[in-house]
């Protein structure tokens, strides 16, 4: 199988540069996008992309994620930028898509599918129905954030790629140490200051930052409910996610969705249940083709 094809997506007058993973570009019918989680990249679905083929499939680095721009002096992660980003992707790709997204990236999805439903042909939120409500902690969480913009978090030195791979298995414990390898190598660079040989992270310290804006289950709950595509809900029987308050309350918002839960499986199927999650991928495109 070729290896993907990377190239940049300007996303509009005042838009970032976004990397973007194609695979499968001589294939015709709806393409296939895949949003990635919360500090991972796009080459972390390099397995799944690769087993899915023929599908034409895209898979963005979000802003401020692997090799896509930061967003540089002044500016900040507004979520519904991720948004906006995802929805300029789907212009580029002929306007309408297919779309599967993880964590963080399903949070995305479930809103791009809500807020621009005729795009979407068939949903599916890998471990995506968002995090816990941030309701009861919001005027903590705008303090916190009002102390990240005097004093923004910063990256700790990176010593060398076998650091850069512990770190990111100490973060994620189920990645295979194969996979951390391959996806630290992407996601670190030479740091320019140092003169010891050092590494810096590709990714925007920026992200550790946190929002003014507390989530608000009952807004997204409410979202939800405006989805139209098929959707499939793909979950981790062992993730920390069963535990989130209401969440049963989420699946039912999205009218007819269907869940599947991996037995046995975390927060990350893409890592450690692959050929389970290819198969549900598989059988819900074929369904809804």
């Amino acid at each position: 199988m070729s290896d993907p094809v990377e190239r940049d997506l300007i996303t509009g007058p005042r838009g970032l540069r976004i990397r973007v993973r194609h695979w499968g570009e001589q294939t015709g019918g709806r393409p296939l996008v895949i949003l990635h989680g919360y500090l991972e990249q796009s080459a972390a679905w390099d397995r799944i992309a690769a087993a899915l083929q023929p599908w034409r499939i895209a898979v963005p680095d979000h802003r401020g994620h692997g090799l896509s721009e930061h967003v540089g002096r002044g500016g900040f992660y507004h979520f519904w930028d991720y948004v906006a980003d995802v929805d300029a992707l789907i212009d580029s790709l002929g306007g309408e898509v297919d779309l599967v997204g993880h964590s963080m990236g399903g949070t995305m999805a479930a809103l791009v599918a809500a807020t621009v439903p005729a795009k979407i042909g068939s949903l599916i939120l890998v471990e995506g129905l968002g995090p816990p409500d941030g309701a009861p902690r919001a005027l903590e969480q705008a303090r916190t954030a009002l102390r990240h913009r005097r004093s923004p978090p910063r990256h700790k030195p990176v010593a060398d790629l076998d650091d850069a791979v512990t770190r990111m298995r100490r973060g994620n414990p189920d990645l295979p140490l194969d996979v951390a390898r391959e996806l630290a190598a992407r996601q670190t660079e030479p740091d320019p200051d140092a003169t010891d040989g050092s590494l810096r992270w590709t990714w925007d310290a920026l992200h550790r930052a946190r929002s003014p804006q507390a989530f608000s289950a009952d807004a997204f709950i409410r979202t939800l409910g405006a989805i139209e595509a098929p959707t499939l809900l793909v979950e981790g029987e062992r993730s920390p996610y069963q535990g989130i308050p209401g969440l049963n309350t989420r699946r039912q918002a999205i009218p007819g969705a269907r869940l599947q839960v991996i037995s046995g499986c975390g927060h990350s199927p893409h890592h450690t249940h692959r050929s389970e999650l290819i198969a549900l991928i598989r059988e819900h495109l074929h369904a809804r083709a």
